[in-house]
Order: structure tokens, then sequence, then C-alpha cells
């Protein structure tokens, strides 16, 4: 794996924040709309990809990433669900995409949830997942991305006082 620039990971912490808040009080019949954030120059926009249905709506925002436009960073969410073992129940995550200039593909992280409808209060679940082309990353290679995705969180205004809170 190449070196992930910080950038990145921040960007990436950032989103999962806004979208871990945006999800925080949903309620199970709602998704999250998808999301990304791009960095252009010294400007950051937040886009949203609404359509009839979720999957065209993150279809809609993997097209938008993968033209690259002109963005120097950029890091896309989305809810989906993880299937923690052969036959198992399904559980709730954020997918979260993220890439800046100098990397060969974006890496995409995943952080499972639970919906605050589920025991009166929404939580994050388990450990924080790092892939690379499809490949999970080993808890080695997977250290200082999570600690620079940490980072991101807490630049978020709003979510940083609560992440520890959803722990």
């Amino acid at each position: 794996m190449t070196k992930v620039p910080d950038i990145a990971v921040a960007l990436a912490g950032f989103t999962l924040a806004h979208a871990t808040w945006s999800v925080s009080d949903l309620p199970d019949e709602e998704l999250l709309v998808p999301l990304a954030i791009v960095e252009r120059g010294e400007q950051r926009a937040l886009m949203r990809f609404e359509a009839e249905t979720q999957e065209d709506a993150i279809s809609e925002g993997k097209r938008a990433m993968a033209e690259g436009n002109d963005a120097k960073v950029w890091a896309f969410a989305r809810e989906g669900a993880l299937r923690m073992q052969a036959g198992g129940e399904q559980q709730d995550a954020l997918v979260v995409d993220f890439w800046a200039e100098g990397m060969d593909h974006p890496l995409t992280l995943i952080q499972p949830f639970e919906r605050y409808t589920k025991h009166g209060r929404f939580r994050l679940v388990g450990d924080m997942i790092i892939s690379s082309g499809g490949e999970v990353l080993d808890s080695t290679a997977a250290e200082k991305v999570i600690n620079g995705i940490n980072e991101g969180v807490r630049e978020h205004p709003t979510v940083a006082e609560l992440w520890l809170t959803w722990l």
C-alpha cells in the first residue's frame, strides 16, 4: 500500500463524523443521503446525492468521485450493511471511500453502528475497518490510518463532543 496523505485521512474522519451525525437520529426507515466532501484548492464543499433509490444515489456519488473533477482530496460517505460472519445478521455500517492526490486508488473505511431505535440510543459498534483495493488491512497497517481518521473526527465542530458518547 502506498503512503496515505494526512489530508486524506483527516478528511475521511471529518466526513465520517458528518455522516455519523446525520444518521444518529434517523428512524429505521430512513437512510443516510450519500454525501461527499471535496476540497478544490482551499475550498471545501459538501455534496449530497439524492435519487429515486439509494442504489442510484450511491452510484451517482461514486461516478462523481471517479470523474475526479479537479479535486485534490475527497471523501464519499454512504450507508451500507456489513455481514460479520457467514449466515450472520447484517449490521448497519457507514462506508467512506477517500482519496487524495498521490494515492493509487481510494481507501475505504467501514464503521458499524446501531440506530438509536434499537436500544434507545445511537451507538458506534466494533472497530473501524480499513480496506485497500477490497482487501482489509491488518491492524498494524490500519492503525496509522485510523489514528488520522480519529483526528479528522475531532475537527468536526459538533461531533467532536459527541463521538465518545457514541462508543
